[in-house]
């Protein structure tokens, strides 16, 4: 052969060796890349795709009354979920879930387990795990603890209710929530929602080729267990609460609220009418929610922090304590004999007794009620000195209860505020001084107002949960003023020309102040204030019925009831605390 033949296929031979060694080379890097060096990486891939992980909800905490009354509990609630795969085989088990329960589905596939469906029945949770999970659809259920309010629409207004977390809130929230994990809205859940909430668990499953679930706890070291959230004891007596709803009138809107007249602790809270906060957590409650929404007596707005009221002839008290400081009274002197009316300027101001209650006291005026003493009264106070007791009382001003949503602070006008809109005149005091013109307070405002009148001007902080804030003495108020001011209260249900006769209970002395307020609605706003035992006052009582009325008719009994249904209950207490003594053996016996 032509060794130039030979020599060019020599040469080609050598070419293709080398061809033939780097492509093994290059296939020998591979290798060592995948088995050597990624290794690690891909190892942990598999065992993504073969081990899958749950969250497990942690139960939130229990909210209770001061008797340990369960007034927010959880229930079990099931859900359905998928172990997310591939885009096709997701989409196929949304699909067979969706063909077996005949309802549409949505989902977002943002998480390696993804929920389908929740608060579902037992009829879909047999489905699930007898049909398609048989079938090898990577569906699963979950046991999930569910918000449930035993008593519904008596507390409504005070604990609140849960919703879902929005996208606009999840984007701001910690990384203990997810899109579509349910959180406090309103109320108490909403204000305590860091210490109710626990901290979610962790678990694992197995997962085969097919993506079927092959073991539920394949590593029961690595799981963690939730964490509950913190239980709540309430100030709340359930009891008093109870008896609040029940006197308030069926077909009424208003409020009533209780507390303790030392500490501010918050006893009963009713806001009528209200609703029942269970279908806020049910997702078979969609009507319903929208009914509560829609609805226009508004049984959403609680009353008692957010409602508006001119308070009527229940403020009348500021006057006479800026009065009896400023020595323009005293329980002997009398103005100008009430003849049922007062001319102001071209005004004529009018008495709620036509004929007249003739010469009065300071006393008697507010045992009846009379508006033209009081009338009188302003002349020669002024506004300037009305208006700065009035904001001693706190009115005008947020009492800074745990609540939510925030209290309004109400409107205490003064010369100025009247100035910038229509200007001021005399008229103006005339109306403030008996709680009308542009007045406006909330019953929770009102009691507390009733708690200073009488534990001697201590201006409690309203509060459900925890230690009592600080209390504030109002400044400027002898002990004598806050007797003599304690003293025509008593005469108003005691007196006999007393406007507050209906709220008497036997037992315990009751000190009050009616008031029938002039609104925006077709009848008058009734009112009523007290506070009891009067020698010792332990509670303080604000009650207004919109539309009802006079307030020593229609609310004066409402209070009479909430007194009631207290002095029961520190009877019930005395007498456990009398059998646990009795029940307690002496030391050495």
């Amino acid at each position: 052969m032509d060794p130039e033949i030979l020599e060019d296929w020599d040469r080609r031979l050598r070419g293709l060796l080398v061809a033939v060694c780097l492509l093994f080379a290059v296939l020998f890097l591979r290798l060592f890349h995948l088995q050597i060096t990624t290794a690690a990486d891909y190892a942990k891939e598999s065992e993504d795709n073969r081990i899958a992980q749950r969250r497990v909800k942690a139960p939130r905490g229990l909210i209770v009354d001061r008797d340990d009354e369960v007034l927010a509990r959880n229930r079990a609630s099931y859900s359905i979920s998928l172990i997310r795969g591939s885009t096709e085989d997701d989409a196929r088990s949304v699909a067979a879930l969706e063909e077996a329960i005949g309802e549409p589905v949505s989902y977002s596939r943002r998480s390696a387990s993804v929920r389908l469906k929740r608060d579902v029945d037992f009829q879909t949770v047999a489905l699930v795990e007898e049909r398609l999970r048989g079938d090898g659809f990577p569906l699963h259920v979950d046991i999930e603890p569910q918000r449930d309010y035993p008593y519904g629409e008596l507390t409504a207004h005070i604990i609140g209710y849960m919703g879902e977390l929005r996208e606009e809130e999840a984007a701001s929230a910690t990384g203990r929530y997810l899109l579509g994990d349910y959180v406090g809205k309103t109320g108490l859940e909403k204000v305590y929602e860091d210490s109710l909430r626990g901290v979610d668990g962790v678990s694992y499953v197995e997962m085969d080729a097919r993506l079927r679930i092959k073991d539920e706890h394949p590593f029961p070291d690595r799981e963690q267990a939730p964490i509950p959230g913190h239980d709540l004891r309430l100030t709340l007596d359930l009891d008093i609460q109870r008896a609040a709803a029940q006197a308030m009138p069926d077909t009424l809107a208003g409020s009533v609220v209780a507390i303790d007249a030392r500490t501010g602790a918050v006893l009963a809270m009713v806001s009528h009418p209200s609703f029942d906060p269970n279908v806020f957590v049910s997702y078979r409650a969609q009507d319903e929610r929208r009914q509560i929404v829609q609805d226009s007596h508004r049984p959403l707005l609680n009353r008692a922090v957010s409602g508006l009221y001119p308070p009527g002839s229940t403020l009348k008290l500021v006057g006479a304590v800026a009065a009896l400081e400023a020595g323009i009274t005293d329980t002997l002197s009398t103005f100008e004999a009430c003849a049922g009316s007062l001319q102001v300027g071209d005004v004529v101001f009018r008495c709620n007794n036509r004929d007249g209650h003739g010469e009065l006291n300071l006393l008697d005026a507010t045992a009846s009620s009379c508006n033209i003493y009081f009338n009188h009264l302003a002349l020669i106070l002024g506004i300037e000195t009305w208006h700065e007791y009035g904001r001693r009382f706190g009115f005008g001003i947020s009492t800074g209860i745990d609540l939510d949503p925030e209290e309004q602070p109400g409107l205490l006008p003064d010369r100025q505020y009247h100035i910038e809109r229509e200007g001021w005149v005399t008229g103006h005091l005339m109306n403030l001084v008996i709680g009308q013109g542009y007045m406006l307070v909330t019953p929770l405002q009102v009691a507390r107002y009733a708690a200073a009148l009488g534990n001697g001007g201590v201006l409690v902080t309203p509060h459900f949960y925890g230690e009592a804030p600080p209390t504030q003495q109002i400044e400027g108020v002898s002990p004598e003023t806050w007797e003599t001011v304690r003293l025509g209260m008593h005469r108003v249900v005691y007196g006999e020309n007393g406007t507050g006769r209906r709220a008497r209970v036997a037992g315990i002395e009751v000190a009050g102040k009616s008031g029938t307020a002039q609104g925006p609605r077709t009848n008058d706003d009734a009112w009523f204030v007290a506070f009891a035992p009067y020698d010792d006052p332990q509670i303080a009582v604000a009650v207004v019925v919109e539309d009802g009325g006079g307030g020593g008719a229609t609310a004066a009994p409402v209070a009479g009831a909430v007194i009631r249904a207290y002095l029961e209950d520190q009877a019930r207490r005395q007498q456990a605390v009398s059998a646990e003594t009795l029940q307690t053996p002496e030391p050495g016996s």
